[in-house]
């Protein structure tokens, strides 16, 4: 038999400060610039609330595993399956069709509980890119459904094996997972954010609290205390953590034991505080919480570019408003009735109900995701500038030859034709797939010149004596196979060039090369980052297009690493004894704004590298500075638009 819970208002209370405190966070509320920390507030929430019935009835021996899980479903797959499948069909609507693939696939991890690590891999939480995805929100709940697909199995091994043992195992798992998080925090903070072990300590300190023999005061005086600290220590959370604090991790501690402070206080005892935390607008918002929680973040993704110049206030003051009343429709239409209603939704139509809601989801997910998003319902020119996506890069960088990638060619020989014909002048290009993508428009005026022209690049490989790159090892033996072979044969000129030579390491080592290139009696040339986008250009370019906006060029669509490695560099290179630098940005890219497209073709089929168009108008006035041009004469200086 289920042992149902008495009803907490203080707790409801603590709902409605943890889901305003998101909803005006998202909705732009600079005011309040942690509170996104009221997932947290909800992670102690379910851990003491949900763990105080798993508890309750392990020790009555009524505890069932069917229906601790039918009473999780009744919980969150409703409003889960509605207003995913709302959103699914606005997004249709709305959302080009890269973005709508996102969506679809985000939506099949999330109906399977694991958004969240659909999310860790693929989005930052506080970055631009997720105000593109409507899902993301979902992350939260992933975190949840795992851990309770773990611990009713964790407490039921406990009691029945060692009873006594549970209050330690708990204690031990939450120091444990606080630990890891904070240790991860500073190597992977994605992980520590997204991922259950190192948020699992959240949902254990509720868990803890709500231990058979912790004691709850009763004196009104000191809940009241209690539950007015807890509260102030939500509330300073949501006002002095922001983005940029490290986050979770310790910090983390201020909303949850808040939060553990706040319920303990209110559990047992009666003061006008907690009557004020559980009065009727707070239990309000608390009831509805949940699905204020699902509705509003689609509601944010849509409403911006849909609404591009609606003023801050209010777009804050509308967005709320609009959330609060789809989440009420969804609480009292579709929460309620599947909850209260046993007759019309027994266990069985639960339990189907989930399963063939999870299947429609998919299966729509799947047939989005085959359809790409649904690229017929384009005119063809977008068509046609949306497929650049999948260009045939291989041959522009000559892939599994004379650029190398893990696997693929070895880590320290290249193929014969990467190496300069013996007996002529020669020129090598050293570096990354940015330097890579212009072989073709060198190799071309190199001819002109009666110049040979080698080529040593691999992924990610900087041209740095003595540089390791552990994600990509191959670079360790491509980097000491080009030192040996320019000090041995000494061409005439070497141009190096990479992704990332944007650190003071960086510099120092690419210093520390070209010395050693220069003593050699060998011309050094140094090319500056190329455009990067945030995003692969054709999406910008395509959406653009539908949206008929005519400007072409990259603007706040540039990756801000671009600016900062052009500053860096043009500092770093300014009277440079050793090394001639040539500014990518400067000789193409007129008054520092980047086209994306020219003559209907884009110029780039990813962020960063170049198509067969952009090799023309990028790469062909490099070459001719290379080789001595000037940044006035270059035949982009003259083309640009």
């Amino acid at each position: 038999m289920h042992h149902r819970l008495r009803y907490r208002a203080h707790i409801d209370g603590l709902r409605a400060i943890a889901v305003l405190g998101v909803v005006l966070f998202h909705f732009g509320a600079g005011w309040l610039p942690g509170g996104f920390v009221g997932v947290d507030v909800f992670f102690v929430i379910s851990g003491f609330l949900i763990s105080k019935s798993i508890y309750a009835e392990t020790t009555e021996g009524s505890f069932s595993i069917f229906g601790f899980y039918e009473r999780r479903m009744r919980r969150i797959v409703p409003a889960f399956v509605v207003v995913s499948a709302v959103t699914a069909i606005v997004a249709v609507f709305l959302l080009f069709p890269p973005q709508l693939v996102s969506f679809a696939r985000s939506l099949i991890w999330s109906a399977l509980a694991f958004g969240n690590v659909y999310f860790y891999r693929r989005a930052d939480y506080f970055g631009p890119s997720a105000e593109e995805m409507p899902l993301l929100h979902y992350w939260s709940l992933g975190v949840e459904e795992q851990f309770y697909l773990v611990f009713p199995a964790l407490v039921m091994l406990c009691y029945r094996w060692r009873p006594r043992a549970l209050p330690f195992v708990i204690g031990g798992l939450l120091i444990a997972s606080l630990i890891a998080c904070e240790a991860v925090l500073r190597v992977d903070p994605a992980a520590a954010f997204y991922l259950l072990p190192f948020r699992a300590f959240e949902l254990l300190i509720g868990a803890a609290l709500a231990l058979p023999g912790v004691r709850f005061p009763k004196s009104a005086a000191v809940g009241g205390a209690a539950v007015a600290a807890g509260v102030g220590a939500v509330l300073a959370g949501m006002a002095l953590i922001t983005e940029q604090s490290p986050f979770p991790g310790l910090l983390a501690l201020v909303p949850c034991l808040g939060t553990a402070l706040a319920i303990w206080g209110g559990e047992h005892s009666d003061s006008l505080v907690t009557r004020l935390v559980g009065s009727r607008v707070p239990r309000f918002f608390g009831a509805i919480s949940y699905s204020l929680y699902l509705v509003h973040w689609p509601i944010v993704v849509f409403a911006r570019p849909a609404f591009p110049e609606i003023d801050p206030l209010a777009f804050l003051v509308g967005g709320t408003a609009a959330s609060t009343l789809l989440g009420w429709l969804s609480w009292r239409f579709v929460e309620q009735p599947v909850r209260q209603n046993r007759a019309i939704f027994p266990r069985r139509v639960v339990f189907g109900g989930t399963v063939a809601g999870a299947a429609v989801l998919i299966a729509f997910a799947g047939i989005t995701t085959g359809a790409r998003g649904f690229t017929g319902r384009l005119p063809a020119d977008v068509q046609h500038v949306l497929a650049q996506t999948h260009y045939p890069f291989q041959p522009i960088l000559r892939d599994g030859k004379c650029f190398l990638r893990d696997g693929r060619g070895g880590a320290r020989e290249l193929a014969p034709e990467c190496l300069p014909v013996p007996g002529r002048p020669a020129i090598v290009l050293w570096g990354s797939s940015h330097l890579a993508q212009f072989y073709q428009a060198v190799a071309a005026a190199a001819k002109a010149r009666g110049y040979s022209v080698g080529q040593f690049t691999g992924a990610a490989c900087l041209p740095l004596e003595g540089f390791r790159n552990v994600p990509s090892p191959l670079c360790d033996g491509l980097n000491e196979f080009a030192m040996d072979w320019l000090l041995k044969h000494k061409p005439a000129m070497v141009v190096l060039g990479g992704d990332a030579l944007v650190s003071p390491d960086h510099l120092a080592r690419l210093d520390a090369t070209i010395a050693k290139l220069t003593a050699a009696g060998i011309e050094v040339v140094v090319l500056g980052p190329v455009p990067m986008f945030k995003r692969p250009g054709p999406e910008i370019v395509a959406e653009r297009m539908y949206r008929r906006d005519a400007d072409m060029n990259a603007g706040h669509d540039m990756d801000d690493m671009v600016f900062t490695a052009e500053k860096l560099m043009t500092q770093h290179f300014a009277g440079h004894p050793n090394a001639r630098f040539i500014s990518v940005l400067k000789a193409t890219c007129p008054q520092m704004r980047c086209p994306m497209m020219v003559g209907g073709e884009p110029l780039q089929y990813d962020a960063r590298h170049f198509t067969a168009a952009g090799v023309d108008y990028y790469a062909r006035p490099l070459a001719a500075l290379i080789f001595g041009g000037n940044h006035a004469g270059s035949p982009a200086a003259a083309a640009a638009p």
